[in-house]
């Protein structure tokens, strides 16, 4: 090994690579004062305890005690302060401390009011914290012990471990013992919050142990907190995008979900809702965090819960340096909340935070629609009026540009189509993604009948409408459908145009091989950049279909209508039997979610057709 490799080695990681990591770290934090301005006592190095204490405990309230195994920084130690911890018993590495080191903790804290441990479903801290309870109180020390168990990873596992929900249960009883309340009442209401709160996480990576390489595993679901091997390791595909953090959200909340609704101490919805905990497991990135947030605060499912406090998103309790994060769900109920937001001094507490309806503005800009000041809103109105009052009286649909009232009826009767759909494909779409797919299809909808209205779209050419629809999209349809969507339009209107200066050099076309020809030139920059084919389950299987019905009689001065709608159903249709996709959102959905449900895109394009088939039996009837 050559001397780079080896300086390289010895850099991988900010450990020691001999003596004591874990009391250098306790060491570090020690020095450090609560901003209330108390501190923390450390046990004397040659006992051979890692003991963390409040500097300011009098021993006139009921104590409390957690601890386990190191490498879950800043749990336990980085909780101990007033409003939460008494004290933390550390252990090695993932091993839990010594019986007697518990004991010496209990010896050092309890006083009359008596103290409670708060201990993770893991076998070693099971034994060792519980033997320590019964020999204190063989001394006459007054202890009680509640046991944190919130995985919920595994349905049939008798003995759930304890994860970051056990954070939860040190927030609570803290607020409560810091109120004075008594022993009963503390560890009571501690039973209550660990038998109710759910917990599941997910890594790309499990944690290094210092030193040591990392152990190559694949993604999985339901990991504990010390690298034993998940509920379910995660396949991917070879798309980029089948790691989207949409797929990885999806399938940890609906597992969580699906586990809390087993808590039978959870009962019913409270009527103030649920708290959502995000806890970084060690090696996710600021950036990844909030995108994380983002995530699980969009998430239709967690949204039904009424999801109104978070806290994290955090590294909270850790797993070394593990690649990954963990969701906690707690109901809550007045007493909790108030307990929650009490305050406390440790500073790895990050809070509670309240959830807000997101807020947008509108940035000003010369020239855009995007200005919306009420100036400008009334100016646009006024335009409005004079325009809808000229067309009047020169009995005309638009004034300037080119007009064509077939042309309006036909795209007035997809926009409401697109607009009584919505709910219907919101609904389609949280089945295989996150329920937005009407939502988006009414946005785009929208704002082409907002530039309709203001007489902003020349229905009489169909290189400058199609345009005029692209930019449209592109401003009030939003997400990856609305871009896509928007290249499409935008693309054939180029070929349209290029068509017309071409025409002098070729045969006259026919009015349907300039559409198929346009439109096929747009679909194909859609996919060149969207990166869906045919059979990916997408709105392309609708799409594509009704494109080949229009080449089958595009030598016809009339466009099939009727044809393209029947081919654009069938293949909408056809998804439903798609049990693998290779695009969207659906591509992270297990077949089972899949089967016998229309690819919400390909339904929307599918009734595109039919209302434009419709306007024109009408027209022609």
């Amino acid at each position: 090994m050559s001397h780079n490799e080896t300086g390289r080695q010895c850099v991988n990681q900010f450990f020691h690579q001999s003596g004591d990591i874990i009391g250098a770290a306790l060491s570090g934090s020690a020095q450090l004062q609560h901003p209330d301005g108390s501190g923390l006592r450390l046990s004397a190095p040659d006992s051979g305890m890692r003991l963390v204490v409040r500097d300011d405990w009098q021993r006139d309230q009921v104590a409390l005690i957690s601890g386990g195994g190191s490498g879950h920084e800043p749990a336990h130690a980085g909780f101990v302060g007033a409003g939460m911890l008494t004290a933390a018993v550390c252990g090695e590495l993932f091993a839990s401390p010594t019986v007697e080191a518990v004991l010496a903790a209990l010896r050092e804290v309890t006083g009359d009011a008596g103290t409670l441990l708060i201990v993770k479903n893991y076998t070693g801290d099971r034994l060792n914290f519980g033997l320590a309870a019964e020999r204190a109180r063989q001394e006459g020390l007054k202890v009680e012990m509640v046991i944190v168990a919130d995985d919920v990873a595994l349905p049939d596992n008798p003995q759930p471990r304890g994860l970051a929900g056990t954070l939860l249960v040190h927030k609570i009883a803290g607020a409560l013992a810091a109120g004075g309340a008594d022993l009963e009442e503390v560890t009571a209401v501690a039973r209550r919050v660990a038998d109710s709160c759910s917990t599941l996480g997910m890594a790309l990576d499990v944690g290094r142990h210092p030193g040591k390489p990392r152990e190559p595993r694949a993604p999985e679901l339901g990991l504990g907190i010390h690298g034993e091997p998940g509920a379910t390791t995660l396949e991917f595909g070879s798309h980029a995008g089948d790691c989207d953090v949409h797929a990885l959200m999806d399938q940890v909340v609906a597992a969580l979900i699906q586990g809390h609704s087993r808590k039978e101490a959870g009962g019913d919805l409270p009527a103030t809702g649920h708290l959502l905990m995000i806890n970084d497991l060690g090696g996710c990135s600021a950036l990844e965090r909030a995108v994380l947030l983002d995530e699980a605060l969009a998430h239709p499912s967690l949204k039904a819960l009424g999801i109104h406090a978070v806290v994290g998103p955090q590294p909270l309790m850790t797993s070394l340096d593990m690649h990954g994060f963990s969701l906690t769900l707690l109901p809550l109920d007045g007493l909790l909340e108030e307990a929650l937001d009490a305050r406390c001094a440790p500073r790895a507490w990050p809070g509670v935070q309240r959830v807000v309806p997101l807020a947008h503005f509108t940035p000003r800009q010369e020239g855009g629609r995007a200005v919306q000041d009420a100036s400008t809103l009334a100016e646009r109105a006024r335009a409005k009026a004079d325009c809808q009052a000229r067309a009047a009286r020169e009995g005309r649909a638009r004034v300037a540009l080119p007009g064509d009232p077939q042309v309006e009826q036909r795209l007035r009767a997809v926009l409401e189509v697109l607009l009584a759909s919505e709910v219907d494909l919101d609904r389609l779409d949280a089945i295989s993604g996150d329920g937005d797919t009407g939502t988006t299809f009414a946005g785009g909808a929208r704002a082409v009948l907002e530039a309709l209205e203001d007489c902003e779209l020349a229905c009489g050419d169909s290189g400058e409408l199609m345009t005029s629809i692209g930019k449209q999209l592109a401003y009030g349809m939003g997400g990856s459908s609305g871009v896509l969507l928007s290249t499409l339009f935008t693309a054939a209107a180029t070929r349209w145009k290029t068509q017309a200066s071409e025409a002098d050099a070729r045969a006259p076309a026919s009015l349907g091989q300039r559409w198929h020809e346009a439109l096929d030139h747009g679909v194909g920059r859609m996919q060149h950049y969207g990166g869906a084919v045919r059979g990916d389950r997408s709105l392309l299987d609708a799409l594509l279909p009704a494109l080949d019905a229009l080449q089958a009689s595009m030598q016809s001065e009339r466009i099939d209508w009727a044809a393209m709608a029947r081919a654009a159903r069938q293949g909408a249709d056809a998804t439903a039997e798609m049990t693998k996709a290779r695009a969207g959102r659906s591509a992270y959905v297990p077949s089972s979610h899949l089967v016998g449900h229309n690819d919400p895109g390909a339904e929307a394009v599918a009734r595109v057709f039919e209302a434009l088939a419709d306007a024109a039996e009408e027209a022609a009837g």
